[in-house]
């Protein structure tokens, strides 16, 4: 296989590069994105679904296409990462089905666009909001609340002081956060052919002269699957909690039953996490593997040929987080990721 750079009509976007470039945004992303230990790299990854949904409705013969592309992109993920929960397959079903449905029955592509971009990432957030609450239940929320109510006790403020919860505002601040990157990729979909065309002038396609051998995102190797206390936010909860539980007693004013229902939510998610893990999850996951190795064979020149383009992708990566190491903080991460972006675009890949 050879590759070269050239100039993409916008008019005539592959339908079939989107697919492969959301595949792989889908597969590896957010491991390349952790390993260069950027932020928010979930938020990231959602976005770059919401990009390329977007996109896909709007290069594409028929709607139907963003179905399509969402089980190839799925069974894309399937081989790549198979040790990851079945819930990130979900999540994109998901993806795909809202994109599916605005696209499909919304025909005025602005509104669709911001209506996709805003419900899809917003979704995202709640169903971490949710979890969290399934899974710890009320108490993780009056934890957060007795333990901001206790460090404004130790600066002798006012007791009107905290008349607001400190919950909802970490709620509200992260559900408006995904809310304004829904916003943002929709102003970048409706804008591509613009910013493209820029962008396209802007670089210096050097990229096959790369000669820097350096694995900014090499894999780490895959462990089992941490529980949510073996990992350090897990880490981080339960020392809150025991330590809430303990000066509950010195300062009863914080809940007279606040050890108590603390207990009782770190009991109620060590079953939750059981029963999902050792009962549930496995039966599903048996279930949805005999459909996607089914799925894989029938689509498997298809997958294939998106993950043989991989290579040229992390390739792209490399090269664009070396040419930005000059820069640093935010700006480096936006001109990292513009340019990768555009790059990706430009990447024509031809099988000879």
């Amino acid at each position: 296989m050879s590759s070269n750079y050239s100039s993409v009509k916008s008019n005539s976007l592959n339908v079939n590069k989107l697919t492969a470039l959301w595949g792989f945004s889908e597969a590896a992303l957010g491991g390349i994105l952790h390993a260069l230990r950027i932020p928010f790299t979930g938020l990231f990854v959602g976005g770059a679904a919401v990009f390329f949904i977007s996109l896909i409705a709007q290069y594409s013969n028929s709607k139907s296409q963003i179905l399509k592309s969402t089980l190839i992109v799925i069974l894309v993920k399937v081989v790549v990462t198979p040790f990851v929960p079945f819930t990130s397959y979900f999540a994109v079903f998901v993806q795909g089905i809202i994109g599916y449905l605005l696209f499909r029955f919304i025909r005025v592509k602005s509104i669709a666009t911001f209506l996709f971009g805003i419900f899809a990432l917003s979704l995202s957030a709640f169903q971490k909001i949710i979890i969290l609450t399934i899974l710890f239940g009320n108490g993780f929320w009056v934890a957060i609340d007795s333990f901001m109510k206790f460090l404004v006790m130790q600066f002798s403020l006012p007791k009107n002081f905290m008349n607001f919860s400190i919950s909802l505002i970490l709620i509200s601040v992260y559900t408006l956060l995904h809310i304004s990157a829904g916003i943002y990729v929709s102003i970048k979909v409706l804008n591509f052919e613009k910013w493209f065309s820029k962008k396209k002038k802007e670089l210096n396609i050097n990229v096959f002269s790369f000669t820097d051998d350096s694995d900014y995102f090499e894999k780490k190797k895959v462990g089992k699957k941490k529980h949510w206390w073996q990992k350090k936010s897990g880490i981080a909860i339960l020392t809150i909690s025991f330590f809430i539980m303990i000066i509950s007693y010195k300062y009863p004013q914080l809940g007279k039953n606040l050890a108590y229902e603390i207990l009782f939510m770190l009991v109620r998610s060590f079953l939750i996490t059981f029963i999902w893990f050792e009962i549930i999850s496995p039966r599903l996951a048996k279930y949805l593997k005999s459909f996607f190795d089914k799925k894989k064979f029938e689509h498997a020149s298809e997958v294939n040929a998106i993950t043989s383009l991989f290579p040229e992708f992390k390739r792209v990566i490399n090269y664009t987080w070396s040419i930005s190491k000059n820069m640093n903080g935010i700006v480096r991460i936006s001109h990292f990721l513009s340019s990768t972006i555009a790059l990706l675009f430009l990447l024509e890949a031809n099988e000879e």
